[in-house]
């Protein structure tokens, strides 16, 4: 995959994060059976179906916390809104979620800031020999939806069937939000007639003989955004950042170099298999080559410009309804390292 020029370059990004690491000196000569140095911990919230959890495990395995001065736990919760519930209530620093739920966040006064995670995205996959051929086929038809009605893809592709056919598809055909796991197993038995899914669980359904109709990107480069949108990241409060001083960069640094492994190595994806649920060959080369793809980032002030675009085309199409509520987006919401 070619990266254009004016995309942020991954190494320098993580070299600037890296200046965050900690390093633990010891004395020379000292006996190796002193205790190990207690360092602080990072409590990360995953799904079960998220790719997080990949990154996280590779992090752990490969002693990349501890590299970077810190612990890290991941707690597993059920769904998006189970993962809020946890960061809003403290049993979790950081979850993975998107710009405005922040944004909504910070309008009524709660500090929460967001770093760009993964630029991955789904796609509206029809059920098999179905005679869906557009967006505004999709009207009057069973269509599911990952991530529930705020989703930022959900958003995307609501927009794009506006601005090319006229139609909203949360009036238009009949939604059905879950779960993916739930809408995969929908779609195979005819439950659904499409579905609009996370990147890896297209991917899959793709390798079974599905065909996807439009892909998210698709979707957003028709509304004239980046064909790779920062819709998720990591998401965690101001005042944690703020007790906890560097620790935040210490994680996205570690966070990073997880990265640049599952990008490098080979050895690093055998790790992780058994979180993928891909026994079959050609899924687990389609979800390696996925989760490449979305570790591309561009810079933090690409990325919230890239925001403010979409929230303007959100908010013109469907106002404050399309937008949490939100007239503009509060300033803050991307996180930036402390010069």
């Amino acid at each position: 995959m070619s990266v254009p020029a004016s995309r942020f370059p991954l190494l320098l990004r993580r070299s600037i994060l890296g200046a965050a690491a900690v390093l633990v000196p010891f004395a020379a000569g000292a006996a190796p059976s002193l205790p190990e140095v207690s360092l602080p911990e990072v409590r990360l919230g995953v799904l079960a179906f998220g790719t997080v959890q990949w990154v996280a495990s590779v992090i752990r395995s490969r002693g990349l916390d501890r590299a970077h001065g810190f612990t890290l736990s991941t707690q597993a919760l059920a769904n998006n809104d189970g993962a809020k519930v946890a960061l809003l209530g403290g049993a979790v620093d950081i979850i993975v979620s998107d710009w405005l739920f922040v944004g909504a966040e910070r309008a009524r006064g709660l500090g929460l800031r967001f770093a760009p995670f993964s630029s991955a995205t789904g796609a509206v996959v029809p059920g098999r020999g179905s005679d869906v051929r557009s967006l505004k086929d999709l009207a009057r038809r069973r269509l599911g939806v990952a991530g529930g009605p705020d989703d930022k893809s959900w958003l995307i592709v609501r927009a794009a069937a506006q601005r090319r056919d006229g139609i909203d598809l949360a009036h238009a055909a009949n939604i059905v939000y879950a779960a993916p796991p739930l809408l995969s197993a929908k779609l195979a038995q005819g439950g659904l007639d499409a579905v609009l899914t996370y990147w890896n669980f297209a991917a899959a359904l793709e390798v079974e003989g599905f065909r996807p109709l439009v892909t998210v990107s698709a979707c957003a480069e028709a509304l004239g955004l980046p064909a790779h949108p920062p819709l998720l990241g990591y998401v965690f409060k101001d005042a944690w950042a703020e007790r906890n001083g560097p620790l935040i960069g210490s994680f996205l640094a570690a966070s990073a170099a997880a990265e640049d492994l599952l990008l490098r190595s080979e050895s690093a994806w055998e790790g992780i298999r058994p979180l993928m649920h891909a026994p079959d060959e050609r899924l687990f080369s389609a979800l390696k080559k996925g989760f490449r793809a979305g570790i591309v980032h561009e810079s933090p002030a690409a990325e919230a410009a890239a925001a403010d675009r979409l929230f303007a085309i959100l908010h013109g199409l469907g106002g404050a309804a399309a937008t949490g509520g939100l007239k503009a987006l509060p300033d803050g919401v991307f996180w930036t390292a402390p010069s």
